[in-house]
């Protein structure tokens, strides 16, 4: 026992040594401003070495901006947009049962009313408690940066639920929670319309600025499904009409990346004239028949107000002036279309002369230079959802995603809306 052990302490309580007194300090001692910033700055590379993840100490609550792959990084746009969020979800009041995917509603009509359910996350490893999730509805179009107190967008609170989260581990850490109020949509409206959702709580608070590319508190669903004959006139002039001075307006066919937020929203199928659904098919990039491939999605129309004029430019005759390749950049290059900045600098290059080659340069209204650029593009006589699907190409059937993403005078995102047709 000794031979492990050892001897014990001669003392074993206390210390009977008295430490020695500090010195006195120096009379003539000055502080060295310099001195508290070089410390100052030792301390924060220390805490940054050592500061944990905050998804690791505390809550963090996510509504997602995009069907698959968000763990809440902002901004995604671009090139991701933030306006698909496939967690805002809407069932026809009329049903009174438990939740029930089948039952999803994709395009919400006027005049009826629906629940509203917001499926929301907690990504920490805290559990969150006095959660509350709120949801408001507004007019079709680009809110975003810039126009939050812009009347046209106000914010019509549908209602609100208080909510408890597990933490990451369990099941229990995600919630598809249904809002204390229904949506009732007045008969007189178009029936397009943005929904905006936003969870927070004590330890993890949302900004209250609803911007779903700057906050992972915010969820976004700007999005119609229209097929058959249903007519895209009023939508494309309303966004056509919100087009203001100095910004630019992006039109671009989704491809593939459109699947993950329509199974989301709507289940397995979708619907179709006389009540009917039809699964859901999307095309490959290869399939568009009109445009300009980045890699990830298919440039279709630039349009933006120049002197007093709207202009609407074709982007595959712009690629063509200026000598830029259809398809998939060289590795580690970004495609000279995936930034508003670089549109820009293209169609200053081009100048006047070649927006006339590669468009249109007219005195009318946006919304009807839009509108007939969309036609034109296709070939459509009328701008019916199958007459523009159609146009577009790919398997008989499919849907496809056309973006409408707005960008400031300063190339910063103000917003977006995304018109499925099939």
């Amino acid at each position: 026992d000794k031979k492990q052990r050892g001897d014990d302490p001669r003392t074993v309580v206390g210390r009977t040594t008295i430490p020695a007194l500090d010195p006195d300090p120096d009379p003539d001692w000055q502080p060295d401003p310099g001195r508290v910033d070089q410390w100052r700055g030792v301390s924060n590379e220390i805490g940054k070495k050592r500061l944990p993840h905050r998804e690791d100490v505390y809550p963090y609550l996510l509504i997602r901006a995009m069907a698959s792959g968000d763990r809440g990084k902002r901004p995604t746009w671009p090139p991701t947009p933030c306006w698909e969020s496939p967690d805002i979800l809407l069932i026809d009041a009329a049903y009174r049962g438990a939740f029930d995917p089948s039952r999803l509603v994709v395009s919400p009509r006027s005049g009826r009313s629906y629940r509203v359910f917001v499926r929301v996350w907690n990504l920490g490893l805290f559990p969150a408690v006095g959660v509350h999730v709120k949801a408001w509805a507004i007019q079709s179009g680009f809110f975003g940066v810039g126009n939050q107190d812009d009347p046209y967008y106000q914010q019509h609170l549908i209602g609100g639920r208080w909510i408890e989260l597990a933490d990451r581990t369990r099941p229990e850490c995600v919630v598809v929670a249904e809002l204390d109020m229904p949506w009732k949509i007045d008969p007189a409206e178009a029936g397009h319309h943005c929904l905006l959702a936003q969870v927070s709580c004590p330890l993890d608070q949302a900004d209250g600025l609803l911007l779903s590319n700057n906050d992972r508190h915010v969820g976004q669903r700007n999005l119609d499904v229209l097929a058959g004959a249903a007519n895209l006139q009023v939508l494309l002039s309303t966004l056509g009409s919100l087009v203001p001075d100095g910004s630019l307006l992006e039109v671009v066919h989704a491809g593939p990346a459109i699947r993950g937020v329509l199974q989301a929203v709507g289940g397995l199928t979708l619907p179709e004239e006389g009540g009917k659904a039809r699964r859901i098919v999307v095309p490959s990039l290869g399939e568009v028949r009109h445009g300009v491939s980045t890699g990830s999605a298919v440039h279709l129309l630039v349009a933006f107000r120049e002197s007093g004029r709207n202009i609407v430019v074709r982007s595959d005759r712009l690629a063509h002036m200026v000598g830029i390749p259809d398809g998939s950049p060289s590795r580690g290059r970004a495609h000279p279309f995936d930034r508003a900045t670089t549109i820009r600098q293209l169609l200053k290059r081009v100048g006047e002369d070649g927006w006339k080659q590669a468009g249109v340069v007219t005195d009318r209204p946006m919304a009807d230079a839009l509108t007939d650029a969309l036609a034109d593009l296709v070939g459509a006589r009328e701008l019916t959802a199958r007459a523009v699907a159609a146009g577009l190409g790919g398997p008989i059937g499919a849907q496809h995603a056309l973006r409408f993403a707005l960008t400031d005078s300063k190339n910063q995102s103000v917003g977006g809306y995304t018109i499925v047709v099939s």
